[in-house]
Parts: structure tokens; C-alpha cells; sequence
């Protein structure tokens, strides 16, 4: 396995694709929950931000898991 930036190896290149959209989906789902969280501890209406959170973390990891789902499932043509 290398670890190059580039790789030429179209296998290569979609694994560190996943790597990216998975990493992105943990980031968007805690970021969204924990953004929600915060907001409503430090504003009023703890329940309206709560929810624009969870939104957010909703629509940003399931986006990524999408991504990684048409990745995963790439047939390859040779």
C-alpha cells in the first residue's frame, strides 16, 4: 500500500477516497451535534438549534456516506 498523493493505481485512489468521505462524514456528524449542542446551551431555544444540528449532521454525513457508498460499489471495466 503506498501512500502517495497521486497514486497511479485506480485502486489506490479510491481507497484514500473512502478514507477522506469516511473521515468527513465523522466530522460533519459530530460537528452538526455538537455545534447543535453548544448553541443551545449558549442561546435560548435550546430545541430549535438542537435540531438545526442534528440537520446539519444529518445532511453532511449522510452526503459522505453516499459518496463512500458509490465508491465501495464502483465496478472496475478492464
Amino acid at each position: 500500500m503506498s501512500m502517495q498523493r497521486r497514486p497511479n493505481n485506480p485502486i489506490e485512489v479510491r481507497k484514500q477516497q473512502v478514507r477522506t468521505y469516511s473521515r468527513n462524514a465523522v466530522v460533519w456528524t459530530a460537528g452538526g451535534v455538537l455545534g447543535g449542542l453548544a448553541a443551545g446551551l449558549l442561546l435560548e431555544g435550546f430545541a430549535l438549534y438542537l435540531i438545526i444540528g442534528l440537520v446539519v449532521a444529518v445532511a453532511g454525513g449522510g452526503y459522505n456516506y453516499m459518496k463512500v457508498q458509490q465508491i465501495v460499489n464502483h465496478k472496475d471495466e478492464y
